[in-house]
């Protein structure tokens, strides 16, 4: 089986540097801005010639408008059998076209989520959409440089998973650093208040409350103690925008 890397920016590098530790014996690479790296690799001119020899490929480009480039100009050479495991950062919409793009020539395509602070760099979670069956064949691969993947279902759903988990992050942020701010408004000590947070692990893991784990705070609770921090806010003249919306959703 002949592999690919398209786009050797800092995610296709350190995939190329994965796939050789772990896997690859020819491996082609091909970066649409003349990028290089120092490693035994076949160098290809086009991205066609790349698509033309390679059964696995992975793309890593540097924006959306590079994948949609790459799709239109790859589309004669692709055929039945390849699978594209794609980790671009673009729309659930966009990795859904290409994924119908993709299924009408033969091939597969799977779009991958990124989860993390540096990328492939640093510790990440990938999550992945497409086609179930086109996923467990890619699987083996994708582990060689990304242990903790996670398939998320049909296309658009792992860039989709992507979008939501860095929602999720900043409002957490947000949150927390709104909590501080009130919490120092009221006296409170650093060392108290990151005690407090520690304590939602035993009394109010989101994710164990999800599972059934943990009996939950009732709505009616929550309701009226986010009206109370609300209006404490707004008492201590501090502008928490999230806080605020939470007690402005809260009150009847």
């Amino acid at each position: 089986m002949e592999i690919g890397v398209i786009g050797l920016g800092g995610n296709g590098r350190a995939v190329v540097g994965q796939l050789l530790e772990k896997t690859a014996r020819n491996l082609s690479v091909y970066d649409p801005d003349g990028r290089s790296v120092r490693r035994a690799v076949n160098v290809c001119a086009t991205a066609a010639e790349l698509c033309d020899r390679c059964d696995r490929i992975v793309v890593a480009l540097d924006a959306s408008a590079d994948l949609t480039r790459l799709c239109n100009s790859i589309a004669p050479f692709v055929r039945p059998g390849q699978i594209f495991i794609d980790l671009t950062d673009t729309s659930p919409a966009l990795a859904h076209a290409a994924a119908n793009g993709m299924r009408r020539l033969g091939a597969a395509y799977i779009d991958c989520g990124v989860f993390g602070r540096e990328g492939l760099d640093g510790p990440f979670i990938l999550f992945a959409g497409g086609d179930s069956e086109a996923f467990a064949a890619a699987l083996p691969l994708i582990r060689c440089f990304a242990p903790d993947c996670h398939y998320a279902g049909p296309p658009g759903r792992g860039r989709a998973m992507r979008v939501i988990c860095r929602a999720l992050a900043a409002q957490l942020m947000r949150g927390v650093g709104e909590a501080a701010a009130l919490a120092a408004s009221f006296g409170v000590g650093r060392e108290a208040f990151i005690s407090a947070l520690a304590a939602f692990e035993r009394v109010a893991d989101p994710l164990a409350e999800l599972g059934g784990g943990l009996p939950g705070f009732s709505a009616g609770e929550l309701a009226e103690d986010a009206a109370l921090a609300s209006e404490m806010a707004r008492r201590a003249g501090l502008e928490l925008g999230g806080l605020f919306a939470a007690g402005e959703r809260a009150e009847p």
